[in-house]
């Protein structure tokens, strides 16, 4: 069989566990890279790819042979399955660092910016659709059309967030909170990246039958904190009243900065 370097599903599948039996201690590396040429057909240097990833991906540390987009998706989809959210976000967080490292390196290779285009396109899917272990007071049901006793769908279903409509506020908002402008990903790093809540500001009292959210004007990015505080009055307050309020505290002698 000749050397290879792209797979199907299937075969992408099969290096995935043979990397997983080298992490696990089952096979050495050597190993596990021979067992991927022999198995597949595939280059040293890719076998070494499939290997050197997947535990990289579960601390959540930079892999600097890169993954084809498919294997990527694989992987990601593969370890969440196996090991739950908290090793798909550290699944993504090695993949970014890798994106990162291959466009930083391509750059000065060029002598002009380079970017991964289709893998970071991947990469916000992924994390687009990596639900927040957090409670959403109000977000929207996963269904995009409310029908008749939509208000206690809501109130019910807070954790069935819709994450179409998220993914849409955010891409349009990006990740600040529109009410104090906190950035996680600015305070807290790669660790905070892509993290917020998401505010549903049509008073819930108001939705009719056939109500449709529409992610640009009905949803907006909130910190935890901010969302808390808007939800102090019911219906839930006004962004721009609690605008007002922040900016009037923070004008005090006394305020805490």
């Amino acid at each position: 069989m000749p050397n290879r370097e792209d797979f199907n599903d299937d075969e992408v599948k099969i290096a995935y566990s043979i990397a997983r039996g080298v992490a696990r201690g089952d096979l050495t590396r050597s190993a596990g890279n021979r067992l991927i040429i022999e198995k597949l057909g595939a280059k040293p240097y890719t076998a070494a790819q499939f290997t050197e990833a997947y535990p990289a991906m579960l601390d959540g540390i930079l892999y600097k042979k890169t993954l084809s987009d498919l294997a990527v998706n694989i992987y990601v989809e593969a370890i969440t399955a196996e090991h739950g959210l908290a090793k798909r976000v550290l699944a993504l967080q090695a993949v970014l660092r890798n994106i990162e490292f291959w466009e930083k390196n391509e750059s000065e290779r060029l002598g002009r910016r380079a970017f991964r285009k289709s893998q970071r396109a991947l990469y916000q899917m992924l994390l687009a659709a990596t639900p927040l272990n957090v409670v959403y007071p109000d977000d929207v049901v996963g269904s995009k059309t409310y029908s008749e006793g939509a208000v206690t769908q809501v109130l019910v279903n807070r954790y069935e967030r819709d994450p179409d409509a998220r993914a849409a506020a955010i891409a349009h908002y990006g990740c600040r909170c529109c009410a104090c402008g906190f950035d996680f990903e600015a305070k807290y790093g790669e660790l905070g990246r892509g993290f917020i809540h998401v505010h549903h500001i049509v008073d819930l009292a108001t939705i009719g039958a056939e109500y449709q959210v529409d992610p640009i004007k009905d949803l907006r990015p909130v910190c935890p904190n901010c969302h808390a505080m808007l939800h102090t009055d019911k219906p839930a307050m006004d962004i721009s009243v609690l605008r007002d309020l922040i900016a009037a505290t923070i004008r005090r002698p006394d305020a805490v900065r």
